[in-house]
Parts: structure tokens; sequence; C-alpha cells
């Protein structure tokens, strides 16, 4: 069986012959999976040198980065000739949100039958309509039409800190509970309505699979390691093809899920194959990461727990 560190060059060799991500959206990937939890603050010198081997050349990359200033995303500082980039503070909500959704799944959350509601009322501009729209879609809502999304989860608390912030909170309304039977519509008719293409997922999921199981199963039984920055360059595009569709599902707790959701396989394959190029990776890292000659920083708590859930089951699983 091939090694982990042919399973990785061979990916990372694929990825320079048929891109299937554009330098935006990796850039994305790169904050949010390595800069955001070792500090926050890259030099864009060492972000360059960071994404070079995936074939982002310095002109794409500070075209990039200028659009993600331009869009919010991020922001920049000078500290004397030098550029600093880091997440912008009001995207902050944003990169934690997807932090959770991305490495900490709840599908297996018990679920108390009570679902949050939000409505827009008539008279928002277009600008904030489209805001809210993106930011309800990114907490986990599905929509039964243009005004009305729907979440099984409880978002009340994240709805009571967005809507202020998007100047919304007297134009949308919120409510959270059951759906009264009189109405003649089921838990699983809102599940459809709102997840129109689980089909769809159903794909790309095994599209996921079938490129990186075969690094799980090549980490399962190597104790070769990888380079570190073979290691950096392939959980980037791990997590950067796992972002594109964990975060178009709908949120949803264990009982409302098809069963045998292949999610949950996916969810395991990344955990494994995170696990184990995750040390290499962070050593890549810190040492292409200038910080002024001071240590890279500790990473968060957080950090520690990415895909725990998985790796919980899989050693519970190892111990019977």
């Amino acid at each position: 069986m091939a090694s982990l560190q042919d399973r990785c060059t061979s990916l990372i060799s694929r990825f320079h012959r048929s891109p299937d991500a554009s330098a935006r959206t990796l850039l994305v990937t790169v904050f949010g999976d390595s800069i955001v939890p070792h500090g926050g603050e890259v030099w864009i010198g060492s972000l360059l040198r960071l994404v070079e081997p995936l074939g982002i050349s310095e002109r794409l990359a500070r075209t990039s980065l200028h659009r993600l200033v331009g869009e919010g995303l991020l922001i920049t500082r000078r500290h004397g000739r030098r550029s600093f980039y880091s997440v912008a503070p009001p995207a902050r909500n944003d990169f934690r949100e997807a932090e959770r959704r991305i490495y900490h799944s709840r599908r297996g959350d018990p679920w108390d039958g009570r679902w949050t509601v939000v409505v827009e009322t008539n008279g928002i501009a277009a600008p904030a309509r489209a805001a809210i729209r993106q930011h309800l879609a990114w907490l986990g809502f599905g929509s039964l039409g243009p005004p009305v999304h729907v979440c099984p989860l409880d978002r009340t608390e994240e709805l009571g800190q967005l809507l202020p912030t998007l100047g919304l909170a007297d134009q949308v309304a919120v409510f959270r509970g059951r759906v009264p039977s009189s109405i003649g519509l089921a838990d699983r008719d809102l599940v459809e309505a709102m997840s129109s293409d689980l089909d769809g997922l159903e794909r790309a999921w095994r599209t996921f699979l079938r490129r990186f199981r075969p690094l799980a199963e090549a980490a399962a039984g190597d104790r070769g390691g990888v380079d570190g920055q073979t290691a950096f360059l392939t959980r980037t595009l791990l997590v950067h093809a796992y972002r594109r569709i964990v975060l178009r599902e709908p949120e949803l707790p264990g009982e409302l899920w098809p069963r045998a959701w292949v999610g949950e396989t996916a969810y395991e394959v990344a955990a494994c194959c995170y696990r184990a190029l995750a040390a290499g990776a962070d050593a890549h890292l810190a040492g292409i990461c200038d910080t002024g000659g001071a240590a890279l920083p500790a990473v968060d708590r957080a950090y520690a727990r990415r895909y725990a859930p998985a790796w919980d089951r899989q050693r519970r699983r190892s111990l019977t």
C-alpha cells in the first residue's frame, strides 16, 4: 500500500494539474484553519511562502487579499514597511461559526423538537437583506420561501447578537417553538423544504471520500509520517474540500438526518487525516511564519479539540 507521504504528494500534484479552488477561497481556508488559531495575524511575506507551493503567485495572492479586505473579511495593518493581515472584527463571528461546523459536528446532538423561525419584514434594504440571508445560511438556516427561514437548533442567542450588528433588530422577527399539528406539516416536511438538495450533498460527499479515504487508510497504517510542507498543503486542501460541502449542509439534529448519512463517514475520514497531518503542518507553520523573533503564539483551546468527537469514537472502538 502507498505510504501517507506518497498519497499526500499525489493529491497535491493532482491539484496542481487541475486546481478546483480559487486563490481567494484557499486563502480564506488558510486563515480559518491555520492563522486564526495561531495568533490570528500573519505577515504577507510569510503568507506568500505558505501558499506559493499551491500555485498561488505573489501577484494573485496580493490581488485576492485586496479583494478579501474589500469584502470586509480581512483587515490589514502596517508595521514599518511590512503589511500584516488578520480577520476583520465583524467577520470573526462568521469564522467562529465556520470553525464549529467544520471541526465540531453536532449531527448527534439531542433535539427538543422545537424550531427557530426567522421572518423578514417588508422594507429591508436589498444589501441588508442579502447580508442577513448569508448570515442565516452560515447559521444553518434553510428557506421556506424568501422571507421565512427555519433551523431546528436554538439560534436565538446568535441572532440576538447578529441582528443589532446588522441594524435589523426591529425588522426581523424571531420565534422558537414546535410545529403545530393543525397546520398539516410534520418536522420531516420542514427538513425536505429547507434541504432540497440532499442528493447533491450526498454526491459531493462521495466525491470527497473517493479523494481522501485513501489518505485516511494510509494514515491508519503508516508510522513514517509526512514532511512539514506536504502536511500543511495537504491539510489545507483537506479542510478546503470539507468546508465547501459541510457549510452547504442544513444544521439538523441526528434524528432528522437520513439513516447512515454519508456526511458522518466523511467527518470520520477528515478527522483521521487531520490528526495525521496536524503536527507536521503546525511545525511547518511555525517555521515559516515571521513573528519578529518571538515564538508562534500558542493555539487556543478549541484548536486542540478539532474533530475530537470522531477521535473519541475511534478510541472507544479500538478499546472494544
